[in-house]
């Protein structure tokens, strides 16, 4: 059992850190609850929390999940993780999901504190002074979970636009530029395409070197999302021109009631933009989608890029669906 400062007071309440495998689906199902009340139409499986947690840095990767109970019944969590950001610099992120019709009793914002406290102490541990940053990720509408990191004193940063495509009906046909092919992509390949997708996106405003070496490459090689089968991936000879690094989760549609594909990691290398190539490989993707018998396609992208992202993807069928943003707080270090 946990001990939480200022957790409310009701009956059968009491806390503890993540014990056992059967525990990812019970916050998986905390998570989706929450989600839905703070109108995101978004959660995270059972098999992408158990990935997260595997792949962890940290030496103790439970002590920074802390589950909420009332009685038998899970009603809450919160949970920590840790990325490289610039400048060699640790950037902690945090969340906490709390059920709707216990969120009258604070205990969200008790979670976040705790959350808080124990950054610190893990600043701290790792010989960090005087401050560390802090990161959320929030839908940037109101909203429970916007509301209170908000007053909780959490700025934005980076926006991103939620972007759907209704329908993979009339998908435009989009020729590959001449000199280059489609080629699946084999075992062999995977750290070519690592390494591609760290130049490809060099320079955005979310990039950070560090999130690119090796030691984070068997993570992105287990994770859920990794789906090479389902890549278009356009050649220069030997050499990666660009590439669509597609995936679609399963579970996702089917608690959520669609059949979505995701055309998340679209790049292209300097050398090809302003070709045609990233155009090419979105169509070839919304096809392929559309054969396997799913029925939309989406894509998170930074809002505020100049790169024509934007333009593009509107011309190519897909909406605005909806805004999101990092929030960022500096916490005092002692």
């Amino acid at each position: 059992m946990l001990t939480i400062p200022g957790a409310p007071r009701i009956d059968g309440l009491h806390f503890r850190h993540l014990e056992r495998d059967t525990d990812f689906s019970a916050m998986s199902l905390v998570g989706r609850r929450s989600y839905e009340a703070d109108k995101v139409d978004f959660f995270e499986t059972a098999d992408e929390l158990a990935s997260d947690y595997r792949n962890s840095a940290e030496p103790d990767p439970s002590s920074e999940i802390v589950i909420a109970e009332i009685g038998r019944d899970p009603v809450a969590y919160s949970k920590i993780w840790v990325s490289p950001g610039a400048n060699e610099e640790v950037v902690f992120w945090h969340a906490s999901h709390v059920v709707p019709e216990w969120r009258r009793t604070g205990l969200r914002q008790v979670l976040l504190r705790f959350s808080e406290s124990n950054i610190v102490s893990m600043a701290s541990q790792r010989g960090i002074h005087m401050s560390c940053p802090c990161r959320v990720w929030a839908l940037d509408e109101p909203n429970d979970w916007r509301d209170l990191i908000i007053a909780e004193g959490y700025t934005p940063g980076i926006h991103f636009y939620e972007m759907v495509r209704p329908t993979l009906n009339d998908v435009p046909e989009t020729p590959l530029p001449k000199g280059l092919e489609l080629r699946p992509v084999k075992p062999e390949d995977y750290p070519k395409v690592w390494n591609a997708s760290k130049e490809a996106f060099r320079g955005k405003p979310w990039f950070v070197e560090g999130q690119y070496d090796m030691k984070y490459y068997n993570s992105w090689v287990g994770s859920p999302e990794f789906m090479p089968e389902l890549w278009r991936v356009a050649w220069d000879g030997d050499e990666i021109a660009g590439m669509a690094r597609n995936h679609v989760i399963l579970e996702e549609n089917l608690k959520l009631g669609r059949k979505r594909g995701h055309t998340q990691h679209l790049s292209v290398m300097p050398k090809w933009r302003r070709r045609g190539l990233g155009k090419a490989l979105l169509g070839e993707s919304l096809r392929m989608m559309r054969d396997l018998g799913l029925e939309e396609a989406a894509l998170d992208m930074e809002s505020q890029s100049t790169t024509g992202e934007l333009d593009l993807y509107l011309s190519m069928g897909y909406e605005i669906h909806r805004r999101y943003a990092h929030y960022a707080k500096q916490l005092t270090v002692d």
